[in-house]
């Protein structure tokens, strides 16, 4: 690592440091009801043993002088209460702080949630390049978050019962005070000393993690694949490998927690020895009782919680400061705050979302009404309810010019579909056909001008979106439902059977013995590759759009089926007069296409 590379990272770990008791903070400010009452309660449950042990005192005083009659009898009974209490109040607790438990999960899940489904702008720089790491991030790392909100209520009780329990030992002696106290100062330094080294161990665990989880999310996905090719030995060994990285990195983190919680646990026993060692003088002269031995004997369990979960609070800190970071990265740039990760709109300083002006499309209609008609009426407002004036022009790009880092994928380009047109866009691998088609639907980043209806696209992310606009993807995705499902996602089910006809579906249909109840499994993989395509052909079309993207449809077809499927779709798209912009080779599409675009090298030939 180069010295400048060396500061960088020095740099980033120090800004870092704190973000994840401030994100703790946020999260906690969306219910501090919730967390104070917890709070009240476990600070009672901690402190009680200060009333024990002071009763404890009295038994041990009454029985060493002497005494008859009810005192002890009544010191014992006084014990006992604390403890049945003590105990019956810690169910009630446990009731109440597992709700609290799951909302400081909850929060930080739905906002990075709503944020990655609602948010402005492209996600493909935000989600991680794994399956299994954006998993690793909604599960560990927002759990790493409650857990720091969790040890702050025992954190607070054990100091509360700690000051009170020095308190009392003051006016007994404060050399005893000093030495029981002392351990536990020493472990909280200790903890405080270890926390950069468990921050870079639970990275590192972390990482690792998320490695394995998106290789098996990967192996399951293309299972056919590996058996095709015999690899199975070859994954194997991988998933082998990673195993034993993630196990090395979980050991060291695991080692290096648990060491911490072993000092802590140790503070008890140190300081009870230390303790009787400078009480035994005092106690040979009589200046301390046989109740105030017993009063440090169980004072210092009480503080050797402190160190206990004081030491478990410096290990969560530092591990939530690697979560804060790895959650912050789901978000946009302009939102990437504490605040935002917490779900605090207010907090967060939030970029406002883009509020149409006249001459600005809005974001896509039909959330709310997924019954959208699937012929456009004579004004076509159903779907351009932002364009009540004028013909409707469909979708205008200008100078689309789409950059990968210094390369630019592609350079300057123009088109337009109107209603009822066919766009076919052609050209030789790399050319830049699928870029072209994710810059227009928002999926990456893209510079020009775009128009929907004569309308100005702001963000396309946000507006060229169903019922406007769905998308066949070259490699579908399909969730691991029934194919009616899969299909509908939602929708009434009175959509599925066109879509099914649309997307030639029918004789398919008739070899499954569940029909359209049938789970296609993770990513389509109880499907083949041309069952999965038209699958998702028939999600794009059961949305009932105004302009269908397809990005190579046909290409897992066979002549038969994609000459059929294509007459399906152009029949239809011709009769609703919807758009059809496609990417293909096909040299039937190319014939029926109103007009072609040739790419060469992300440029128009």
């Amino acid at each position: 690592m180069t010295a400048a590379t060396a500061r960088r990272e020095a740099r980033v770990q120090r800004r870092s440091t704190g973000d994840g008791f401030r994100l703790a903070g946020r999260i906690l400010r969306r219910d501090p009801g919730a967390w104070a009452l917890s709070a009240a309660g476990w600070a009672v449950f901690h402190g009680l043993p200060v009333a024990t042990g002071y009763a404890l005192s009295l038994v041990l005083n009454a029985i060493s002088d002497g005494a008859d009659g009810d005192g002890p009898w009544t010191a014992i009974g006084l014990l006992a209460g604390f403890e049945v209490a003590r105990w019956t109040m810690f169910l009630a607790l446990v009731v109440q702080w597992h709700g609290a438990w799951v909302g400081w999960h909850t929060a930080p899940r739905m906002a990075l949630l709503d944020s990655l489904v609602s948010d402005p702008g492209p996600v493909a720089g935000r989600l991680p390049g794994a399956p299994g790491e954006a998993v690793s991030r909604f599960r560990d790392d927002a759990q790493d978050m409650a857990l720091v909100l969790d040890v702050w209520l025992d954190v607070l009780g054990t100091a509360l019962a700690s000051i009170a329990a020095v308190i009392v030992l003051l006016t007994v002696d404060w050399r005893l005070a000093l030495t029981v106290a002392l351990p536990a100062a020493v472990v909280m330094a200790l903890a405080h000393a270890l926390g950069p080294l468990l921050r870079g161990w639970r990275r590192d665990a972390r990482e690792a993690t998320a490695v394995v989880t998106g290789f098996v999310g990967d192996t399951f996905g293309a299972i056919g694949s590996v058996k095709a090719a015999g690899a199975e030995p070859a994954v194997v060994g991988r998933f082998a490998a990673l195993g034993h990285d993630r196990a090395t990195h979980a050991a060291r983190d695991e080692v290096g927690t648990q060491l911490l919680y072993t000092l802590s646990g140790t503070t008890a026993d140190v300081a009870l020895a230390i303790a009787l060692v400078v009480a035994a003088p005092a106690a040979s002269r009589g200046d301390i009782s046989v109740g105030d031995l017993g009063l440090v004997a169980a004072y210092a369990t009480v503080l050797a919680g402190l160190p206990r979960f004081v030491g478990r609070l410096g290990a969560y800190h530092r591990q939530a400061d690697v979560s804060a970071d790895r959650l912050a990265r789901l978000l946009p740039p302009d939102r990437r705050t504490l605040g935002a990760v917490a779900g605090h709109q207010e907090l967060a300083l939030r970029a406002p979302r883009h509020r149409p002006a006249d001459d600005a499309v809005g974001p896509a209609p039909g959330a709310e009404d997924p019954d959208v008609p699937l012929r456009r009426p004579a004004d076509a407002t159903s779907r351009h309810p932002s364009h009540a004036h004028g013909p409707l022009t469909g979708l205008t790009a200008r100078g689309l010019t789409v950059r990968h880092g210094s390369q630019i994928a592609l350079d300057g380009i123009d088109l337009r579909v109107g209603p009822g047109e066919v766009l076919a866009v052609t050209g030789p691998v790399g050319s830049g056909k699928s870029s072209l088609l994710r810059a227009l639907l928002g999926l990456v980043p893209a510079e020009g001008s775009l128009e929907w209806d004569g309308d100005v696209v702001d963000d396309a992310s946000r507006v060229m979106v169903p019922p406007r606009v769905a998308y066949v993807p070259q490699v579908p995705r399909l969730f691991s439902e029934p194919l009616a499902d899969a299909v509908l996602l939602g929708l009434p089910r009175e959509r599925l059977a066109g879509a099914l006809h649309l997307a030639c579906l029918e004789q398919d249909l008739a070899t499954m013995a569940s029909g359209t109840a049938t789970v296609v499994g993770s990513r389509g993989v109880r499907l083949s590759g041309g069952q999965i395509q038209r699958v998702a052909a028939a999600r794009a079309l059961a949305r009932r759009p105004a302009l269908l993207v397809v990005d190579d449809l046909s290409s897992a077809l066979d002549t038969a089926t994609e000459a059929e499927l294509w007459r399906r779709v152009l029949a239809a798209a011709d009769d609703d007069g919807t758009a059809v912009l496609v990417v293909t080779h096909r040299p039937a599409v190319l014939e029926r296409a109103d007009d072609v675009i040739h790419l060469v090298a992300g440029r128009q030939a």
